[in-house]
């Protein structure tokens, strides 16, 4: 396995324990505080795994950007995507993007509702 594909192993367990801990310690709260420390975790990840892509892909990153994948990933990320690969490319990466957005939305639920039938209820 390459260290993309760790770094969104890393992505998907992060958000099944932030759902987790958030639900746990916080149940019924919107906003949690245990999200700041999840958010700086998967700030780091996200940025992790563009490094390792732009590695592959020979991309030489500009520190601007490099600060936009940080700070504004929403933005950012797609904007890398059709850089480095192209309109074709880009619009697959950018449905890959969204579905593992929506995916890691989806684990951080199934946190909550594991930590709310194991020990909660």
């Amino acid at each position: 396995m390459s260290s993309k594909s760790y770094v969104l192993i890393a992505i998907a367990v992060a958000s099944f324990v932030c759902g987790v801990v958030g639900q746990y310690f916080y149940p019924g709260a919107l906003q949690r505080p245990s999200d700041i420390w999840f958010l700086g975790l998967f700030a780091f990840l996200v940025f992790a795994w563009y490094v390792f892509d732009t590695n592959q892909r020979a991309y030489r990153r500009t520190p601007l950007l490099s600060v936009c994948v940080v700070a504004l990933a929403g933005i950012a990320l797609p904007y890398y995507f059709f850089r480095s690969r192209g309109a074709k490319g880009g619009f697959i990466a950018l449905a890959l993007f969204v579905l593992a957005f929506l995916g890691a939305g989806a684990l951080t639920l199934a946190g909550e509702y594991f930590a709310f039938y194991a020990f909660q209820s």
